[in-house]
C-alpha cells in the first residue's frame, strides 16, 4: 500500500446527492464520462467499463497508514481481515486500494488482462493525488502477507502497471485464472 491511508469514510449530503444523481451508463459502455459535481467526480453506479491508471503493490510497499511499512494491513476490511490475492474469483475477489471517493469500499471490479476481480479494501495516497485531478488510478494487491524477495516483487508489480480498461460492478461468471500474480518468490503474472 504504497502510501496508503486509513481515513474515515465520510458521507455528506452533497456528496450523496451527487452520487444518486449520476446517470446510469450500460454494461457495454467502452468508457466512463468524467463529470465533475463541485471537486468530485461521479463513481459509476453499474457494471460499466472505466480506463483506469494501473498499478500493483506489495507486502514490501505497503504501508500501515502511519509510515510503517512492510504489512498486509487494510483501510476498509470488507470480506478480508488483510490484503491478499485470494483465488481472483468474483466470490474470492483480491483486494485493491484507491480512493474512497473513486470507488466505494466494497466496490468489486474486474482486470480483463489479468482475468481476476479485485475488491475495494484499501486507501492509497498516490491514487488520491491521481482522483484530485481527474484520473482514475488502482493499485491492486500482489502476493502473498509476508516479505517477499525484491527486486521480484518490484519487478512484478511493474509487469501489471499499465492503462488499461476494467469493469466496475462486473457481473459475476467473467473468465478467470486462479494463478497468483506473484507466488514462492517469483512473477507468475499472465497477461491475457
Amino acid at each position: 500500500m504504497r502510501s496508503h491511508l486509513k481515513l474515515p469514510v465520510a458521507v455528506t449530503a452533497v456528496t450523496l446527492a451527487a452520487a444518486l444523481a449520476a446517470p446510469v451508463a450500460s454494461a457495454h459502455t467502452v468508457s466512463a464520462v468524467v463529470q465533475r459535481s463541485g471537486n468530485h467526480e461521479k463513481r459509476p453506479t453499474d457494471s460499466q467499463s472505466v480506463n483506469v491508471h494501473v498499478t500493483s503493490y506489495g507486502y514490501n510497499d505497503n504501508d500501515d497508514g502511519n509510515g510503517n511499512y512492510g504489512t498486509a494491513q487494510i483501510a476498509y476490511p470488507q470480506i478480508h481481515n488483510e490484503a491478499t490475492e485470494d483465488l481472483g474469483t468474483y466470490d474470492h475477489p483480491a483486494t485493491f486500494a484507491t480512493d474512497p471517493d473513486e470507488f466505494a469500499p466494497g466496490t468489486r471490479i474486474y482486470v480483463p488482462y489479468l482475468q481476476k476481480y479485485f475488491i475495494m479494501e484499501d486507501g492509497c495516497a498516490e491514487c488520491s493525488s491521481d482522483w484530485k485531478n481527474g484520473v482514475y488510478h488502482v493499485d491492486l494487491w500482489m502476493g502473498p502477507a509476508s516479505t517477499q524477495p525484491e527486486p521480484a516483487l518490484g519487478n512484478c508489480e511493474g509487469s501489471v502497471t499499465q492503462d488499461s480498461g476494467i469493469t466496475v460492478n462486473p457481473d459475476p461468471g467473467l473468465p478467470v485464472d486462479t494463478t497468483p500474480m506473484f507466488s514462492d518468490g517469483q512473477c507468475t503474472v499472465v497477461h491475457h
